[in-house]
């Protein structure tokens, strides 16, 4: 039978799907033509959550990160078969042999050697796509369409997206020293680095030293009180390192080389890191980016070491703050951290008194150019109504500063879309935290 064929018997329950063989062939068909349109592995997820298939089973089933993560395998299985994405494509008729011939791609176990169980099956992870924390998705390090030499490492990404992320935090945000941001970032790095690699030993261990050659490689040499004057819009953009990556505007592999030379010796590096000259096609890149997103190679939610940064950075931010309750005279509402502040307190106050507050607060967000006034509402309350069952163990009573701000980074680090940092796919169902640029 034919691809069309196919799907109608397996929508009519004609043909039964029974293995992760047959959700994979269905997937398959369905990225034939999503892969090149609309969002790719975005689409194909919704599509086979709305007839109930998922490759995961028991409390992985309809894991978003676990089904997207295949959907991206195949796209990478059939960025293989096609050199380049130029000549044919593999067909349906083709499966079975294609199945065979990316095994290592594509089997029900694979998703160990790039995902850790507890990374996998965090609440966060499971509602947002999220990137692997053990290795890179295939190829996603090198340029789209450009030459794939041998990689330097597995997991070559995982330093310099966080590093990418601590620069743009640089940019966007006024009020911390840049020797505190950067003091910041390495201690959590070394936290989530040291207990994953504690229980995956596969997985790179900390060193200081690597991650301040990624940091030197994306963050601004400059005195804190001239960072103002560099920030741009670009900055207040969702994060879109693996397009950067695909662009070819980050050569990772010659820059791990590099830091390689310092450790090894000029001679190893040179052995580990020759490559043909990596182009930058920048924009218009000719769908670059957009392919990039298809294939998944930007996540929804960024990672723990990513994430626990940028909850510590929020947590620094509203040191002195609200001691005794919050005063909103006192808070800088152009600052994500402030207004988050803000619906915790909220979240002790009741009946009218709550509302007063939590309409003033709107009030000054629309002020401050950082929302839409009929966007506003809606804003505050989904933020409440993630944080408020966490503030029901403090039973209506302000805290103080030291449990005030360990409940801050406890709700950011497990419900990270606050942060608003990454695209999310507009078929999601979850509201998106998005503000508009500090001005």
């Amino acid at each position: 039978m034919n691809a069309e064929e196919f799907l109608a018997n397996i929508k009519g329950g004609i043909v039964p799907v029974t293995c992760h063989e047959d959700v994979l062939r269905i997937a398959f068909i369905y990225l034939d033509e999503e892969l090149w349109t609309g969002n790719g592995v975005f689409d194909v997820v919704e599509k086979l959550h709305t007839h109930g298939w998922s490759f995961g089973e028991g409390e992985l089933r309809f894991n978003r990160t676990l089904d997207i993560f295949y959907l991206a395998q195949l796209a990478a299985a059939i960025y293989r078969y096609s050199s380049q994405l130029e000549g044919d494509f593999p067909s349906f008729s083709d499966f079975p042999a294609f199945y065979t011939a990316h095994y290592a791609l594509l089997h029900s176990s694979v998703w160990r050697s790039y995902y850790s169980t507890p990374f996998l099956t965090q609440r966060t992870t499971a509602r947002f796509y999220r990137l692997p924390d053990l290795q890179d998705l295939p190829e996603s390090s090198f340029p789209l369409c450009q030459p794939r030499p041998s990689p330097v490492s597995a997991h070559v990404l995982k330093l310099p997206r966080w590093a990418y992320t601590v620069g743009r935090t640089c940019r966007r945000q006024p009020f911390l020293p840049f020797v505190t941001l950067t003091t910041v970032a390495l201690r959590t790095l070394e936290a989530t680095m040291t207990r994953l690699h504690m229980a995956y030993p596969s997985a790179p261990p900390d060193s200081e030293s690597h991650a301040r050659f990624w940091l030197d490689c994306f963050t601004p040499d400059i005195s804190s009180s001239c960072l103002a004057k560099v920030v741009s819009r670009e900055a207040w953009r969702p994060n879109s390192f693996g397009i950067l990556v695909a662009q070819g505007k980050y050569d990772i592999h010659r820059l791990e080389a590099e830091y390689l030379a310092q450790v090894l010796g000029e001679e190893a590096a040179e052995e580990m890191g020759q490559s043909e000259q990596v182009m930058w096609c920048g924009l218009p890149d000719g769908g670059i980016g957009d392919q990039a997103w298809c294939r998944g190679w930007e996540e929804e939610v960024g990672s723990e070491e990513v994430v626990e940064f940028l909850a510590a950075v929020a947590v620094e931010e509203t040191v002195g703050l609200g001691l005794e309750g919050i005063e909103m005279d006192e808070l800088d509402l152009l600052n994500r951290s402030h207004i988050l502040l803000a619906v915790m307190q909220a979240a002790v106050k009741d009946g009218q008194e709550r509302e007063r507050f939590l309409g003033e607060l709107e009030w000054r967000m629309v002020q401050k150019g950082r929302i839409g006034k009929e966007r506003a509402g809606m804003w505050v309350r989904e933020a409440m109504g993630i944080m408020e069952p966490y503030i029901r163990v403090w039973q209506g009573v302000w805290p103080g500063a030291e449990e005030r701000g360990e409940m801050l980074r406890r709700i950011l680090v497990e419900n990270a879309q606050l942060f608003a940092r990454w695209r999310v796919s507009p078929l999601s169902k979850q509201f998106t935290f998005e503000l508009e640029p500090r001005e």
